[in-house]
């Protein structure tokens, strides 16, 4: 290993917490039945180091009928909070099934 966090984590991290914003805005009716994901773009600006503390913050960018996309960065907790990597997730509401 190169001493700083696999670019793998990174993707499953974001995958996970910008999935997550999208459930403190749903509601009845409305992306409320689960979610896939259609797209995740990473880029990676600096390595965060091995043993350093990061700080993940995402958040929705936008919720159609059935089209979504939610970003995120991460960043250094430290003093000057430098973003190592940011994402855009494109999302897809499943819906419920008329089947």
């Amino acid at each position: 290993m190169s001493g700083s966090l696999h670019g793998g984590a990174v993707a499953l991290l974001f995958d996970i917490c910008t999935s997550t914003a999208i459930n403190a805005v749903n509601r009845e009716g409305f992306w409320d039945t689960g979610h896939v994901s259609r797209n995740l773009n990473c880029t990676y600006m600096r390595p965060a180091p091995e043993g350093a503390k990061v700080f993940v913050e995402s958040w929705v960018v936008h919720l159609g009928k059935r089209m979504g996309l939610t970003a995120g960065v991460m960043k250094l907790d430290s003093l000057d909070g430098k973003v190592c990597y940011s994402c855009e997730h494109g999302k897809a509401s499943v819906g419920s099934s008329s089947l």
